[in-house]
């Protein structure tokens, strides 16, 4: 029993992360309505697509990543597909999360962009230099923080909807299609399956689907909840951020701070700045350190310097040039996501048994989010 509460925490805790963040900007305009039902379609994809996955790894006999997958199934070719991916994803994710967090610290304490930024240089730097050891007694801290703020912030923000927006979009994709690659991503669980099967035993193959049932249900009620919840917020004490988010084009740092502003008591204000650092902080830690283990076992593995550059620096410089780089950044992440989460792993299943209505949905969504980066 216990390996199976573990592992629902692993998977609700891997996706539970930036989302909390990114959400609220990006579903101001759909509506609490639209928002319902797009969390509730990615929470069937999210878990259709993990145990498309677990079945895979079931069919090879052990827990494989979806590039050793790749690898025994179909060859070099669909190894190389899925590494790039993931590689690719990963940056992707450390810019966005780098971006945010230096949105939030410049926010919180009026620095400028460039102290803000060394400041995440720092930060950063601690979080991914340390020892595995100390690393997974921090993170598992840092998740504990989290979902303890999490439900202190959603009870201490009383919600009052009164002219909220909740207009019928059903005919305007340009409003719709946007918020896809974002809710995608903040469902991110699929990396962890091989982790998922080794921990509970691949002779558990139903505990481990009811695992990511129900690991993937919590964010899902968690996401829908904070976003009614900060949105109605801002609506009340805000509103001419409301009405600028509305519009689009605000900071996460602006997000937060009006957040706080809005606070009736100091630890409502503390409860708040604290959430957001460890919503971001708790992805980027498990992101960053997969991409340097990763890294390490490329010829790059001599080389640190320049994985320390490659996970640190360049996020750094994308924060500089690119203009609200947290949502632009964690939206293209969504589209490289769909190559090894969703496209690779049913052309692997198309290799060794028929493909299911289901995975044709999945494949349609996959292309909506891939088309809605591209062209919305």
């Amino acid at each position: 029993m216990s390996k199976f509460v573990n592992s629902v925490f692993l998977i609700s805790g891997t996706a539970i992360g930036s989302g909390l963040i990114s959400l609220p900007i990006s579903a101001a305009k759909l509506g609490m309505r639209w928002t319902f039902v797009i969390i509730g379609i990615a929470l069937w994809v999210s878990y259709k697509t993990s145990c498309l996955t677990i079945d895979l790894i079931r069919n090879r006999g052990k827990a494989l990543t979806i590039v050793e997958l790749s690898n025994e199934i179909s060859g070099n070719i669909a190894k190389s597909i899925s590494m790039i991916s993931l590689y690719a994803l990963s940056l992707a994710l450390l810019c966005a999360y780098f971006a945010g967090t230096s949105s939030i610290l410049s926010n919180f304490f009026e620095l400028s962009q460039t102290v803000s930024i060394v400041a995440c240089i720092a930060t950063f730097s601690i979080l991914f230099l340390i020892r595995t050891s100390a690393f997974n007694k921090l993170n598992s801290g840092m998740v504990f923080i989290l979902l303890t703020l999490i439900i202190g912030s959603i009870f201490t923000i009383p919600p009052s909807s009164d002219g909220l927006n909740n207009s019928d979009i059903s005919g305007n994709l340009t409003l719709l299609m946007p918020f896809l690659p974002i809710i995608f991503t903040s469902f991110g669980v699929q990396n962890v399956c091989p982790f998922v099967a080794q921990n509970m035993g691949l002779k558990n193959i139903k505990a481990i689907k009811k695992a990511f049932l129900i690991g993937t249900l919590i964010p899902a009620i968690v996401y829908a909840l904070w976003i009614y919840a900060v949105l109605t917020r801002i609506y009340v004490f805000d509103n001419a951020l409301y009405v600028k988010l509305l519009n689009g084009g605000i900071e996460v740092g602006e997000l937060v701070k009006s957040l706080c502003n809005s606070a009736h008591f100091e630890l409502e204000s503390v409860i708040l700045k604290l959430l957001s650092l460890f919503a971001i902080l708790t992805s980027a830690a498990g992101t960053g350190i997969g991409l340097i283990s990763s890294l390490k076992e490329t010829k790059l593995r001599r080389n640190k310097l320049l994985i320390s550059l490659i996970v640190i620096g360049i996020p750094a410089f994308l924060t500089l040039a690119v203009p609200n780089a947290f949502i632009r950044i964690l939206s293209f992440g969504g589209m490289i996501a769909t190559t090894f989460v969703i496209f690779m792993p049913v052309y692997l299943n198309s290799k060794i048994s028929r493909v299911s209505l289901a995975n044709v949905a999945c494949l349609i969504f996959g292309a909506l989010v891939v088309i809605a980066e591209l062209f919305m």
